[in-house]
């Protein structure tokens, strides 16, 4: 596997046994995320193709990280898949050539 698929895996499984994962510890996975999501948003963008961007999620995380004591199980949890998806999704596009425009300004595969 690679590191950004051990790190969705790592995400499902701490949002599937989180009552058994510390504050500190879901506190570091929720950072953890913010931070390889903007990496990789940043690299889409340095190959010259489109980043999504979810302002909406990454300030809900950055929110939960920040008050993790206080945040509900079911509240981290689905922050944790929300980032595993979105994460995925970006390994995704990543990986996919980048459009080629011609000259009308279409893009094409």
């Amino acid at each position: 596997m690679t590191v950004t698929t051990d790190l969705v895996a790592d995400f499902v499984r701490a949002a599937n046994r989180l009552p058994q994962v510390s504050a500190q510890e879901r506190q570091r996975l929720l950072e953890r995320g913010i931070t390889v999501s903007g990496a990789m948003r940043g690299l889409l963008l340095k190959t010259g193709k489109i980043a999504p961007f979810d302002e909406a999620l990454e300030s809900v995380v950055i929110d939960i990280a920040s008050n993790i004591v206080e945040m509900p199980d079911e509240t981290v949890s689905k922050a944790l898949l929300a980032l595993a998806g979105q994460i995925r999704a970006l390994r995704i596009l990543n990986r996919e050539p980048p459009a080629i425009r011609s000259r009308s300004g279409a893009s094409t595969p």
